[in-house]
């Protein structure tokens, strides 16, 4: 049967041309096996991997075990798992890899730390690397042949993914934010372009709710993507910061951010759907995708699904209607968060030298390219390399994923990227702050109480 879906497929691939993106998709679709996707990239004319260099005689016959966090473009997890699999098969590595939900991601690290036992390798978000840069192997060797093939890590990337300045962790970058919007529904409401300050979107928004029963989406819950990915560009908008440049002078309790929280709270129950507050980072995309709302702050991974003619969430007509905007703008500019994610070595791990010899293939120019070309475009890379593929280029609608490196900043900012902004993010202090305001009504108190939490933290 496998055998069929080969040829099937190498049929295909040849009348149709297939790019080696669309063969690893349709493999994973058909169910095919590393070994029958190998068969195919090579009759079809594609090359099979960048592994050719095996890994050293002496680690054949280990194991690795991987923790990633999973990806809203499936064919990506996927792509990721037949790579990780695949390089296992050729080295006689016996490889697994786990994918878990975004929020698990860190207590499951937390719970492997403690215990002293778990994953070889585990994905890390942006500062998370600070949280644990005891438990992780400096890697600074391989980062530096990745920094190679990428053409130089970015600037949002060396602030958020190194720790002080070292490598405890390889950045693979990470999915921007902006608006999905349906430009139907904005026109109806009398927005014929998206709107350009939070006000005017409160506004628009409670016409959208009110009388055309679609409001915007948003997650407030505490999860690692959207809902921080909407609080810190707020909190810049209105003039707030955790701490002024020097990382130290708290500056989250301003007039403009108190007015600009109040109108969150009120705009909150004029345009937005309320059960947001309990949403994680795939709430918002199932309500967008099932026409429950008509924006909401997100990656890439919505429109995707909506153009993917083999995906269950196959829609054209809301594709097509599906456009992008930058986050609006406050008194104190347009902003947007950006970290980078990254891949760390477990320093507890028996396998340090799979571990090492993974990752320096994966993050080589073809299988890194590969890649990204399976995520269609939803993950920036670290660097400028591969900044020119298809997948960012060709489509104009995806245009202001690529602009948000240019008014993004770091969680911490105006200080550094450090310890102490990782604890800041990953207690949810921003977060809470936003859904206890509109929980509660009260946005002096919601700010109180995140001023007291920051003092603790940062010692002021």
């Amino acid at each position: 049967m496998s055998k069929d879906r080969s040829e099937q497929l190498i049929a295909e691939a040849k009348a149709m041309k297939y790019s080696r993106r669309t063969v690893m998709k349709r493999a994973s679709a058909l169910g095919l096996s590393s070994a029958a996707l190998s068969s195919v990239l090579a009759a079809t004319g594609h090359s099979v991997s960048a592994s050719s260099n095996r890994a050293p005689a002496f680690l054949q016959g280990g194991s690795l075990n991987m923790l990633m966090s999973t990806a809203f473009v499936p064919a990506a997890q996927d792509h990721f798992q037949q790579q990780a699999i695949q390089w296992g098969e050729e080295n006689n590595v016996d490889v697994t890899v786990d994918f878990i939900n975004w929020p698990d991601l860190q207590p499951r690290t937390t719970s492997a730390v403690q215990a002293g036992d778990g994953p070889d390798i585990i994905e890390m978000w942006d500062t998370i690397p600070y949280l644990f840069a005891e438990n992780l192997v400096d890697v600074s060797d391989l980062a530096a042949k990745a920094e190679e093939v990428q053409g130089g890590y970015y600037e949002w990337v060396t602030k958020t993914a190194s720790v002080d300045g070292e490598w405890k962790s390889i950045p693979h970058g990470n999915s921007a934010s902006v608006v999905a919007y349906r430009k139907s529904y904005f026109e109806e409401a009398g927005a014929d372009t998206f709107p350009d300050t939070w006000e005017e979107l409160f506004e628009v928004g409670k016409i959208l709710k009110g009388e055309l029963g679609k409001p915007i989406g948003q997650a407030l819950g505490q999860s690692l993507g959207d809902p921080p990915g909407f609080a810190y560009p707020y909190m810049w908008a209105f003039g707030s910061m955790e701490v002024e440049e020097d990382g130290e002078t708290l500056a989250f309790d301003t007039d403009t951010f108190r007015e600009g929280l109040e109108m969150f709270i009120q705009g909150w129950k004029d345009a937005f759907d309320e059960t947001g507050l309990g949403w994680d980072d795939s709430t918002n995309n199932s309500a967008y995708l099932s026409d429950q709302i008509s924006a909401t702050q997100n990656g890439t991974s919505i429109y995707i699904a909506a153009m993917d003619e083999e995906g269950e969430n196959y829609n054209p007509e809301l594709a097509e209607d599906t456009y992008h905007a930058p986050l609006p703008a406050g008194p104190a500019g347009r902003f947007a968060t950006l970290g980078s994610r990254s891949i760390g070595i477990m320093s507890y791990s028996d396998s340090q030298e799979e571990a090492k010899a993974f990752l320096e293939w994966w993050f080589s120019a073809e299988p890194f390219q590969s890649w990204l070309e399976a995520y269609e475009g939803y993950i920036l890379p670290p660097g400028p390399t591969f900044t020119e593929l298809p997948v960012y280029t060709e489509d104009p609608k995806l245009e202001p994923y690529i602009q948000v490196p240019e008014i993004a900043r770091n969680k911490g900012w105006a200080g550094p990227a450090n310890l102490k902004a990782a604890q800041v993010s990953s207690q949810y202090v921003i977060v809470n702050t936003f859904a206890n305001a509109v929980q509660t009504g009260n946005a002096g108190a919601a700010i109180d109480e995140a001023v007291a939490h920051l003092q603790r933290i940062y010692g002021r």
